[in-house]
């Protein structure tokens, strides 16, 4: 289990199948204070020594754009910590 507190603080992960590929890939949402923030895939290639390593499949606010590799989701966590707004924001009643 991947202790995210450690990682970027009020960053949470949901575990899900990105549709990127047929049967889909391993990935998680990425969320900053309940707002999405980025979405990860695994790398499931053999090309070019990329598998299991991780992917920016898509980014929101400040990520827009972002494509980028990284070795662990711990990485790629605190990657996307560091470029995200920078304080929290007010999480939204349901």
């Amino acid at each position: 289990m991947i202790k995210v507190r450690k990682l970027a603080p009020g960053f949470s992960l949901s575990k899900v199948r990105i549709g990127t590929v047929e049967g889909g890939e391993s990935g998680f949402l990425v969320w900053k204070s309940n707002h999405l923030v980025a979405v990860l895939t695994q790398i499931d290639e053999e090309a070019y020594s990329t598998k299991g390593k991780w992917f920016l499949e898509t980014g929101f606010g400040l990520l827009t754009g972002q494509h980028k590799n990284f070795d662990t989701i711990e990485e790629a966590v605190m990657w996307v910590g560091r470029h995200t707004f920078p304080r929290s924001v007010p999480v939204a009643a349901d």
